[in-house]
């Protein structure tokens, strides 16, 4: 029964073993236990739970990965404020026309209240979107003085 028990440990151990690899396809990282290409890069290696973090990566090109990731949120914000810019003037020649019509102020109030809400919901996209920058900044700044101690 011991010798059962011993058997099912070592085993169970060699059971949990695994590799999980990172691989950029078209932009995008995915992680796998298997190498995706020949540019799979180990990033960890589990062993019977414990975890131990190797990466080939290196600092500066991890760096410029957040860096051009961050200069890529940065180019969506700018998309997303001037496609704003372009919703609001459309909004705002819609109510001015509809002043000149003489529509009913039930017809106006809406308009208006739909302006509103687009505005919110910008702020919002704009806030999230500023914070993300802010986090990649934050990783850079952090890698920096990380590898300057090194």
């Amino acid at each position: 029964m011991k010798h059962l028990i011993v058997f099912s440990i070592a085993f169970l151990s060699l059971q949990l073993q695994a590799n999980v690899y990172q691989c950029e396809l078209n932009g995008k990282v995915t992680f796998s236990q298997f190498p995706c290409e020949d540019n799979a890069t180990l990033t960890q290696e589990v062993s019977s739970g414990n975890v131990v973090l190797t990466t080939s990566k290196k600092p500066d090109q991890q760096m410029e990965t957040l860096r051009k990731k961050s200069r890529y949120m940065e180019y969506q914000l700018a998309q997303l404020e001037q496609k704003h810019r372009q919703q609001i003037q459309s909004y705002e020649n819609e109510i001015y026309l509809a002043k000149r019509r003489g529509e009913k102020s039930n017809y106006l109030a809406m308009m208006n209240q739909k302006l509103q809400k687009m505005q919110q919901q910008f702020a919002q996209e704009k806030q999230q979107q500023e914070q993300e920058i802010a986090g990649l900044l934050q990783q850079i700044s952090g890698l920096q003085r990380q590898y300057a101690v090194q």
